[in-house]
This record gives structure tokens, C-alpha cells and sequence, in this order.
């Protein structure tokens, strides 16, 4: 398997247009982190890699039941997961997602190669968060403890968001359905008033 993720580095360094526009090396002597300011960027290194690892788990999974092998299967998820339609739906703007995606995909490819074939050696599917909590945090040094994917943040916010509108809503309609209630039993309203008043006249 290493040899064969080894040998697309050189596909890799040609399809990966921007990371060449940089003016960085997409191979050589491998340092930490990739050659790119962007990647100094701890929240941004982070988003990265999230990406990366849903795009292949997406694509992965599209094509479990293609034919071909698996190392086939990954080699081409690698080579395509880094297009900027793929990465429109992150936090980031599609450049700086496909340069992250590029760095990511060509400094550690053999660490998402076999992240993968691990996923699809167990008998228990793991999940795309699953891979990434193991491979963006443990392997990759993308996303520190306790740091969130910029996606993630986003989608926790906006669910917040979204359960506090609804929670507002329901209670203005429930004030809303009592004041109905009470226009339309104006009779129950005024005994409950008499009654009242009766009440203050026994204590008198």
C-alpha cells in the first residue's frame, strides 16, 4: 500500500496546480507541516484536514461497490478530492481550501492511505468524524484538543441558533393559543372574576 500511495506523490505534485503556484515543493525532505504560510494558521491547518478527510470518506463510500480494489479506489479519491467544487461548502474561501487540500493531500498521503484502508479492515465502519478525530488530531498536527473544525463551530452555532428561534416561537404561540382560549370562554372568565368577588365578600 505505501508503495503505491508513494508512487502517485508525482501525479500528485502535477495536479496540484496552486500549491505549484505558490512556488512550494510538493515533494522533497518532509518537514512537521507543509511549506506554506497557510498552515501556520492553526484553525485554518485544522479545517483543512477536516475537509480532506470527509471529501475521501464522501467519495470512498460512494464507490464502495465499484469494481476495482481498494488502494485503486483511494489512490483516486487522493487525485480528485481536492477540486474547488468539492470544497465550496467550508468555512475557508476555495483557494485557501484547495491550497490546505493540496499541502495535506501531498505531505502526509500515506497517513490518509492507511487511515483509510484501516476504516474498511475493521468490522466495525468507522465514521468520517471517527477518522478524523483519529487522523487530524493523533497523526496529522492539524487540530489541537479541545480545537473545532471552522465547519463544525459554524453548524453548532447555527443549530443553537436555529433551536433558540424555535423555542421562541413555541412559546408566542402558546401565549398566543391562551389569549385565543380566553376570547373565546369569556363566560368562564367573567365567573372566575365573580367568584373572586364572592370570595372577598364571605372574608368581609
Amino acid at each position: 500500500m505505501e508503495g503505491r500511495l508513494a508512487r502517485i506523490v508525482a501525479v500528485l505534485a502535477v495536479v496540484s496546480c496552486v500549491w505549484m503556484v505558490e512556488g512550494e515543493k510538493a515533494a522533497g525532505p518532509k518537514t512537521k507541516v507543509p511549506d506554506d504560510k497557510l498552515f501556520s494558521d492553526q484553525p485554518a491547518f485544522c479545517e483543512g484536514c477536516y475537509a480532506v478527510v470527509h471529501e475521501l470518506d464522501s467519495l470512498l463510500t460512494k464507490w464502495k461497490k465499484e469494481t476495482g480494489s481498494l488502494e485503486d479506489h483511494i489512490d483516486a479519491a487522493l487525485l480528485a478530492i481536492c477540486s474547488t467544487d468539492r470544497l465550496r461548502s467550508y468555512v475557508l474561501s476555495p483557494p485557501k481550501m484547495t491550497r490546505l487540500c493540496s499541502g495535506i493531500r501531498v505531505h502526509y498521503l500515506d497517513d490518509l492511505g492507511m487511515a483509510f484502508m484501516k476504516k474498511y479492515a475493521q468490522k466495525r465502519d468507522m465514521t468520517a468524524d471517527e477518522i478524523f478525530e483519529a487522523t487530524c488530531r493523533k497523526i496529522i498536527p492539524a487540530c489541537p484538543n479541545g480545537m473545532k473544525p471552522m465547519s463544525v463551530a459554524r453548524k453548532e452555532k447555527r443549530e443553537e441558533a436555529e433551536a433558540e428561534q424555535k423555542a421562541k416561537e413555541k412559546k408566542e404561540k402558546n401565549k398566543k393559543d391562551d389569549a385565543q382560549k380566553q376570547e373565546k370562554n369569556p363566560k368562564k372568565k367573567k365567573e372566575k372574576k365573580n367568584k373572586g368577588k364572592t370570595a372577598s365578600k364571605d372574608e368581609l
